[in-house]
């Protein structure tokens, strides 16, 4: 064994020794013979450029690089054609390319390259706008056959390496630009039967993928490593890329692709998988302006996505793209949208209608079983297009059914309603606009069913019970139907409908007109005192502050409701409001942002009957009303205590009785706790008081207790009443006034204060009305009740606050204009 091993290291060391020195040889033939090879191989390269110059500065051999066999080193390699001073386009420039070379066709004096490398240079093939292409220095291999320069052992290129190369492609004429760097790439070929298969293993990163430099580039600055075999068909005339993967920006995408160029025009199909990507990494493989259409969508997790291109390669044409996707339980979110579980699968194409131009107006996108909870309320819908990518229209059929409660988390905490119970069912088709801006005037038909609804509207802390409503829209416009609401002591039967919403629900809501029917069979309006007061402003300016937590379209809710016209037609069996009490109410009223306009208003009240119009601006703690009314037959002192005494101290609801009838118009303010405004009330009231009586009031009594004590002051009567009244804050005017009653004669002027400030004058003739009982004629009984005694009296408040009563008649005082 020892022998047999020792003879075997022998011969191999001799062969090897040998192999050596055969290639130390070589190699020094190599040097010696430099020139000679280096004509060689610039004669062999030459022989395929065409018009075109080759500059190879020098030569040296690489002994180690690709031992047993002889490699030749060519520095400063450099090509370029006949108009290369136009366009300044080298087609190869690079630092170092190694040739590998048959060793033995050298001792033949033949070069049989078999590997080419190149080092750190560029390769550029440029194609200017008439169609000129400095690749036709390059000639084919017919041009060589005919030209006879082809040897019987011509070359055999089978392995080509990269290293460190800028390859581009431009074509000016097609409107491409191809630009890579690549960092290695390593191909192999093999020739068979009916064509070869070549093998690559590339790094590189994407500098341009253009098929048309005016829509920019895909893959931009994306880095891709990939094992490529290709299969060229000679036949046939076409290379086919079956499907394999490849790293783009670290996400592993499988493609595939065939390429025809017998045929013509030339067909291609380009097909491509991309499992679990995330959206955002799939958007910047797109060119800028199909991904910045995707910068306002954001989905949590990956999704699957599958695309396929064909077309023909030749000027002009827009290939065919079809792209699918679909994910599960994803999280999106869009401009002022949040879709949670979010569900669907989609498709993309840019042939819409078949055989019409592939344009962005003949594209589509489609989603298909779209299952998701739009802030938290269930949303579905299964098919939904989005057509025109110019002008996108989005249209589908959705549906919905839920509890109340989730709108709760739809308008992030800060809605205009707050709902604790009942349920929503909604089936809408909905066609529109989606980007800011554009004209497209919404479509949205189907309905919105609520059922048992319990909610605050927190604007006005509002509290309703019962809530049942039928929303239907139809294309443009609101139809609100079948809508009822109780409260604690109301009960509200609604209609209504608003024209144009669709189309100014965001863009005018200051233009929307909402027309509302409200009946009743009973309804208390101190539940509704806080629309006396500015609606909340906090809630709403938190709505805008978090719009990224909520829906766009509940926050829009409360701008529309505070910003809209309203009008409304009013007719209630019952109606109170602290003490004032009234039947069979007709109203119709406009509510615009911060006023009321009362247009006109009847009512039963007290026995007759109220008729009134107005205005009312809302000022927060003090809410200004202007009203004119007019009064019939009603019985004062219910009147009275309807409205709490007016504000009166001395003289209340208790004091008087009789048919009281008026004219008025006032203006006042009301606080926003609904009470009257005290001294606030201005204006003039023209009254007929019938069949009065003053009880037991206290001024009158005190006269009584001083002058006529066997007369009944506590009780006195009087057929007719009539003046006109100016109001004046504080003060009423009382114009002359003559008082006829079955107690005592009095002729009544001044001023008479509510709180402080009285100031009358009261003639009071000492003759007793019973007296003058039967008589007839009205000239004798005017003329008799002035006769005998006549009391001058001046009524003023003293130092107490109490009006006190002295002797002393007007003619006696100074002149006081307001009187």
């Amino acid at each position: 064994m020892q022998k047999w091993l020792r003879i075997t290291l022998i011969v191999s060391g001799s062969l090897l020794g040998i192999l050596v020195l055969l290639w130390l040889g070589l190699a020094l033939y190599i040097r010696h013979n430099k020139a000679d090879i280096l004509q060689q191989i610039s004669d062999r390269l030459n022989d395929r450029l065409h018009g075109g110059t080759l500059v190879i500065k020098d030569m040296e051999p690489s002994l180690i690089r690709s031992f047993p066999n002889v490699s030749v080193a060519l520095e400063g390699v450099s090509i370029k054609d006949s108009l290369w001073n136009t366009h300044q386009h080298l087609l190869l420039d690079v630092a170092r390319i190694f040739v590998k070379v048959n060793t033995f066709s050298l001792l033949r004096k033949q070069l049989d390259v078999r590997q080419v490398s190149l080092e750190k240079g560029s390769i550029y093939l440029f194609t200017d706008s008439t169609g000129y292409s400095n690749t036709g220095i390059l000639k084919r291999d017919t041009q060589v056959k005919a030209e006879g320069k082809e040897s019987g052992n011509g070359a055999d290129i089978t392995r080509l390496q990269l290293s460190d190369i800028r390859f581009i492609v431009e074509n000016q004429q097609k409107h491409k630009l191809f630009s890579f760097d690549i960092a290695s790439l390593k191909g192999s070929l093999r020739n068979n039967d009916s064509g070869w298969v070549c093998n690559l293993n590339t790094s590189l990163r994407v500098l341009s993928l253009a098929f048309n430099t005016e829509k920019g580039s895909f893959l931009k600055d994306k880095s891709v490593q990939t094992d490529l075999e290709l299969h060229y068909n000679r036949v046939r005339k076409t290379l086919d890329i079956p499907q394999q993967a490849l790293r783009i920006a670290g996400q592993s995408i499988a493609a595939g692709a065939s390429f025809s160029f017998g045929e013509q025009p030339r067909p291609f199909i380009l097909h491509i998988v991309a499992n679990q990507i995330p959206l955002r990494l799939a958007a910047s493989l797109l060119t800028p302006k199909i991904s910045s259409r995707l910068d306002s969508i954001n989905m949590e997790k990956p999704l699957d996505a599958e695309a396929r291109i064909n077309g023909y390669m030749q000027p002009g044409d827009k290939p065919a793209v079809y792209v699918t996707w679909k994910t599960a339980d994803n999280l999106v979110t869009t401009k002022g949208m949040e879709l949670q579980q979010c569900s669907f699968a989609g498709s993309l194409s840019n042939e819409w209608v078949p055989g019409e131009p592939r344009t962005d107006e003949n594209s589509v996108v489609s989603i298909y079983g779209l299952k998701a909870k739009l802030y938290s309320i269930p949303v579905s819908a299964d098919t939904i297009r989005i057509t025109n990518l110019k002008h996108p229209t989005l249209m589908g059929y959705f549906r919905s059914d839920f509890p109340l409660t989730d709108l709760n988390g739809a308008q992030g905490g800060d809605g205009v309603f707050r709902f604790t119970g009942g349920t929503a069912v909604a089936a809408l088709y909905y066609k529109g606009g989606i980007t800011a801006g554009d004209t497209i005037v919404p479509y949205l038909k189907g309905t919105v069913a609520l059922k048992e609804g319990v909610m605050e509207y927190t604007p006005r802390n509002l509290q309703f019970s019962g809530c049942n409503a039928l929303l239907a829209f139809n294309g443009q416009d609101l139809s609100l139907q079948d809508i009822t609401i109780r409260t604690r002591k109301s009960n509200l039967q609604m209609e209504g409908s608003v024209k144009n919403i669709t189309r100014l629900y965001f863009s005018a809501p200051d233009k929307l007109q909402l027309d509302w029917k409200v009946r009743s069979t009973s309804i208390d309006l101190d539940e509704f005192r806080s629309f006396l007061g500015k609606r909340k402003q906090g809630k709403r300016a938190r709505a805008v502050a978090n719009r990224r937590n909520m829906s766009r379209i509940a926050s829009q809710l409360d701008v529309m409701l505070n910003s809209c016209n309203i009008n409304i037609e009013v007719l209630l069996d019952k109606l109170t409001y602290g003490n004032f009490m009234a039947q069979q109410v007709r109203a119709v009223l406009s509510l615009k942002e911060s006023d009321i306009y009362l247009q006109q208003m009847s009512l039963s009240h007290a026995g007759g009957s109220i008729n009134m119009k107005g205005t009312m601006t809302q000022d927060g703690v003090n809410n200004r009303f202007k009203v004119n009314a007019d009064i019939r037959d009603v019985q004062i002192d219910q009147l009275f205590h309807a409205f709490d005494n007016f504000g009166m101290q001395s003289l209340q609801a208790k004091n008087l009785k009789g048919i009281f009838s008026a004219t008025a118009a006032v203006s006042g303010n009301v606080k926003d706790n609904g009470k009257m405004a005290p001294q606030s009330i201005f204006g003039t009231l023209a009254f007929d008081l019938r069949n009065g009586a003053l009880i037991h009031f206290a001024p009158l009594e005190d006269i009584g207790s001083l002058i006529f004590r066997r007369r009944n002051m506590g009780n006195i009567t009087f057929e007719n009443l009539k003046n006109t009244l100016t109001l004046q804050g504080n003060r009423i005017i009382v114009p002359p006034m003559q008082i006829n009653s079955s107690a005592l004669y009095m002729d009544v002027s001044g001023v008479y204060a509510i709180t402080k400030g009285t100031d009358m004058y009261i003639t009071v003739p000492l003759r007793n009305p019973k007296r003058d009982e039967d008589i007839v004629d009205k000239e004798e009984k005017k003329n008799r009740r002035s006769r005998g005694i006549v009391l001058h009296l001046h009524a003023r408040d003293g130092e107490d606050g109490k009006v006190k009563i002295k002797l002393g008649g007007k003619k006696d005082q100074p002149e006081d204009p307001d009187l």
